[in-house]
């Protein structure tokens, strides 16, 4: 019974109860989210086609590589660790009676709390929010089958396609006519609009960011979240992080050697097929009106996306059974133990850097340079991580979450300092 549980077994995962591999995985993923987010951190994501097509080779090249490697593999990768994770705690939930997950629920209804202050404090493009949301989601799949799982996991990744190709059909058959303004790009309006946005953002106080601009993004963010079939996309990774949990992939590596193979090269195979032609339109087509563009976007990335994920997972997980390289990997480690205050540090960096009550870089940056930004952010983190973690037992918003989730004070410094080899 609920009822009957005691402090001493409602506690947090220790540290000689985590898997070093799946921490590796989550400092791989917060460093690709990083250069990922930076297109709109840095505001050269939103730059005008007409001023794109002026940039210098590299920095188109650099462009086509983010959109390849980077947009959306990350996240996803994530997200799959989410569903792992949700797996675990479901099963010591179970374990000690807690049939409802009421503490999972808690700890998610947290996560959505710092989500949404994260969003409207800092920036908008926080994905925290949407993870919660979609955690409650996937209580309802708690209780299928391993089959059932994949089955649905699949059809919500290929969702968007249907549904796109619905909304193009029904508006090439039923919309109006639209102004020209809607179907033929204004160079001279979308260099207005850019500049317009440079000069708010780059010069903004912390309160004209607050009281404006964040506001309007998070509306146009949820908006396009929704548009885009975001939380079917993550729903379909947490199932696939479930499932990897139930067959335990990462739990003993070795005994599923063939099949991780078999998805180091179907997930290439499909990566590079689906990622080259999410790439190849990804200056061109625009969310509306729907477009045949959009409509190879939208396969680009049902396609790609989640096999490139697979195959980064795939690829590490392989990586880390030889010693050599499982020594370089686990640097990743500490970031990924303090997954939850990375990821919000580097919005502390980056709207220091670019936004008005800051540095004021916003606009002015493109995507090497960017992506240069990024590396030097994630290498302080793996030095800081790996610091911070000799001290203390988790990092500061991980030990302020688990507390809010367990309902009790947790001891944050170590007992014993480790000291690096």
């Amino acid at each position: 019974m609920l009822s009957d549980m005691t402090s001493e077994n409602i506690r947090p995962i220790s540290v000689g109860e985590r898997i070093e591999l799946l921490d590796v995985l989550r400092g791989f993923a917060i460093g690709g989210i990083l250069i990922g987010n930076m297109q709109w951190f840095a505001g050269y994501g939103m730059t005008p086609h007409v001023l794109v097509e002026g940039w210098p080779l590299s920095e188109r090249l650099m462009a086509f590589a983010i959109h390849f490697f980077v947009d959306g593999k990350f996240y996803s990768i994530f997200s799959f660790l989410f569903g792992f994770g949700f797996a675990l705690q479901i099963a010591r939930a179970e374990a000690r009676g807690d049939v409802e997950a009421r503490l999972f629920k808690r700890r998610l209804l947290w996560l959505l709390v710092i989500g949404l202050l994260h969003a409207y404090l800092l920036w908008a493009g926080d994905i925290l929010s949407i993870y919660a949301v979609t955690g409650f989601v996937l209580l309802l799949f708690r209780k299928k089958s391993d089959r059932s799982l994949l089955k649905w996991a699949f059809w919500l990744l290929l969702t968007p396609i249907p549904v796109y190709l619905l909304l193009y059909g029904l508006f090439v058959a039923f919309a109006p006519p639209l102004p020209p303004e809607f179907t033929t790009a204004d160079p001279v309006k979308a260099l207005a609009g850019w500049q317009a946005a440079i000069n708010q953002v780059s010069t903004a106080s912390f309160w004209e960011i607050l009281t404006g601009f964040n506001p309007q993004y998070v509306i146009g963010r949820y908006i396009g979240l929704i548009v885009e079939m975001r939380f079917a996309k993550l729903l379909a990774m947490f199932l696939l992080g479930f499932y990897a949990y139930r067959k335990g992939f990462f739990q003993d590596p070795v005994a599923h050697l063939p099949t991780i193979r078999r998805v180091l090269k179907y997930g290439l195979l499909l990566g590079v097929i689906g990622n080259a032609v999410l790439a190849g339109v990804a200056w061109f087509e625009a969310p509306f009106p729907p477009s045949p563009l959009g409509i190879l976007a939208v396969v680009g990335y049902a396609v790609g996306v989640a096999p490139m994920a697979l195959f980064m997972i795939a690829a590490i997980t392989l990586l880390w059974q030889a010693p050599a390289s499982a020594s370089i990997l686990a640097i990743l480690a500490p970031v990924g133990r303090m997954a939850l205050t990375n990821y919000l540090l580097q919005t502390v960096f980056a709207v220091l850097i670019f936004y008005g009550y800051g540095l004021g870089w916003y606009g002015q940056v493109g995507p090497i340079n960017a992506t240069l930004i990024a590396l030097g952010i994630f290498a302080f983190q793996i030095v800081l991580s790996r610091l911070w973690l000799r001290y203390f037992e988790y990092g500061p918003m991980e030990w302020i979450w688990r507390q809010l989730t367990y309902k009790q004070a947790l001891a944050i410094r170590r007992r014993t300092i480790t000291v690096p080899e």
